[in-house]
């Protein structure tokens, strides 16, 4: 794993989904259709949201902007397709426009509590996760958004190679692009889940620690609402997202059993191949020892407070 203290480092996460909705119903619309608050968000604010199945499953996990003309949801792309349905089908009898914008926008994120200031943006934007503003990198115009890493620049897709210039130098001698395996491991460590990594829609927000404000339970009815109503009053959450820990390198698809002669407890869902911790879906309580099963090791687990999305 690369490591420079001196230099700022980033990703290009271009894939990930981009949405726009737009008219005059927008806002009462988003408030309807997803599991966040939207009430107290200005513009140049946001909040992480969930879009929930009738039955309250998760359908995606994204952040949802708001600007001058409307909103923009960003997603990991194996979200995206169960956000524009569920948003599109939703749409009748309001007075709205939706639009991809994950082919026509480029996305890369630097990293760092400090990169905001290095790329000279903190006067542009707001204190605090998903505040965002219209800027300029080197003449390049873009959207900066204040995310758990860092800051997340959304430029056109034919400004890519000028805003990577523009990254790049500022940067610091020796700085290169940041590795895959680097960037889940910082994922992993911080406790951001994956759609489609992580989270599927066979899950419920209970069992991926989903809270207030991601999934609002004071606010008017939408999809969902009510089994997360359910099992809050319920208290019982047979499944956890959990933070490993083992001696042992642990890796995606790897089986934990409850004990060594237990059952099978889960599977190993992020593996971060530098100190062995990895997000996974438990069966059970977790509170039994975890085998690793390709190897012996005993694994400890522990339970995310929080959960919220990688993106």
């Amino acid at each position: 794993m690369r490591v420079n203290s001196d230099a700022l480092q980033w990703t290009d996460r271009s894939d990930a989904g981009k949405l726009s909705v737009t008219g005059p119903d927008a806002f009462d619309y988003l408030q309807a259709h997803l599991s966040a608050d939207l009430r107290g968000v200005a513009v140049g604010a946001g909040s992480a949201t969930a879009l929930l199945t009738p039955r309250g499953q998760v359908r995606a996990l994204a952040r949802v902007l708001r600007f001058e003309r409307g909103w923009l949801l960003h997603c990991e792309r194996a979200a995206l397709e169960g956000l524009f349905r569920g948003l599109w089908n939703g749409r009748i009898g309001w007075r709205v426009e939706l639009h991809k914008l994950t082919l026509q926008q480029a996305l890369v994120t630097v990293l760092g509590d400090d990169a905001v200031a290095r790329l000279g943006l903190a006067q542009a934007l707001g204190a605090g996760e998903h505040a965002h503003a219209a800027a300029a990198l080197d003449g390049v115009p873009l959207r900066a958004v204040r995310s758990w890493a860092g800051v997340d620049l959304v430029a056109r897709a034919d400004h890519a190679d000028a805003l990577a210039a523009a990254i790049a130098a500022r940067a610091g001698a020796g700085a290169a692009p940041l590795e895959r395996c680097d960037w889940d491991w910082r994922r992993v460590i911080a406790g951001r889940l994956a759609y489609g990594v992580d989270v599927a829609e066979t899950m419920l927000p209970a069992e991926l620690a989903l809270s207030p404000p991601l999934v609002a339970t004071e606010k008017g009815l939408y999809p969902g609402m009510q089994t997360v109503l359910r099992q809050q009053r319920s208290g019982t959450v047979h499944r956890r997202i959990c933070r490993l820990h083992a001696p042992v390198l642990l890796a995606p698809g790897d089986e934990l059993l409850g004990g060594a002669d237990g059952p099978s407890a889960g599977t190993i869902t992020s593996g971060v191949c530098f100190d062995g911790l990895a997000l996974v879906r438990l069966r059970g309580d977790g509170s039994a020892p975890l085998v690793h099963r390709p190897s012996g090791a005993t694994v400890q687990a522990r339970p995310l407070d929080s959960g919220a999305p990688s993106l």
